[in-house]
């Protein structure tokens, strides 16, 4: 299993993908997988991602409701991975970041719940453009979960650090040692 991992994140972190098929590689990621958190659609431009969270043995706690760590698992990637792959697209090598993951549960849900993460296109083009005369950026996105019946049962918040690695290279990790 670890070997999976490893090929999964490593075939998935190296390049561009058709939204298809970085859909089949997301649902075969183990951290996905095991919380039960399906990537349902992709949108074409990678602005929009609809994903499903499914209850689960692993996944509940004792009152039967989802842990409070699975809807946040469910969210900490999307807005990411929508970026990292629309700036790959457009040739900007993206390091990207959770800086701050704030979630208020609202209802509690013993079904499946759903989340949409969306960017829209002049929001895109305002961080496209950030990425790339600055070189980084903080940026916040809101998101909302439902349960099946279409109400309301956690929102919150993810502020994404972005760094364009052609304009801000990472730093070596080299210490020196003084002699």
């Amino acid at each position: 299993m670890n070997k999976l991992y490893h090929w999964l994140q490593k075939r998935i972190r190296s390049k561009t993908y058709s939204p298809r098929k970085l859909l089949r590689l997301l649902r075969l990621y183990p951290p996905l997988l095991f919380q039960r958190i399906i990537p349902l659609s992709i949108s074409d431009d990678f602005l929009t991602i609809h994903v499903k969270v499914r209850p689960s043995l692993f996944t509940r706690n004792l009152n039967g409701t989802f842990f409070g760590g699975t809807l946040l698992s469910a969210v900490d990637m999307w807005y990411g991975t929508m970026l990292w792959q629309k700036c790959l697209r457009e040739g900007i090598p993206l390091e990207v970041w959770v800086e701050r993951l704030e979630m208020q549960f609202i209802r509690a849900s013993r079904g499946a719940l759903y989340l949409t993460c969306s960017i829209p296109p002049e929001q895109w083009a305002e961080i496209r453009q950030i990425l790339t005369t600055e070189g980084k950026a903080r940026y916040e996105f809101e998101f909302e979960l439902y349960d099946t019946e279409g109400q309301l049962c956690a929102k919150g918040s993810q502020i994404l650090y972005l760094r364009n690695l052609a304009l801000r290279p990472r730093r070596s990790n080299s210490v020196q040692v003084p002699s």
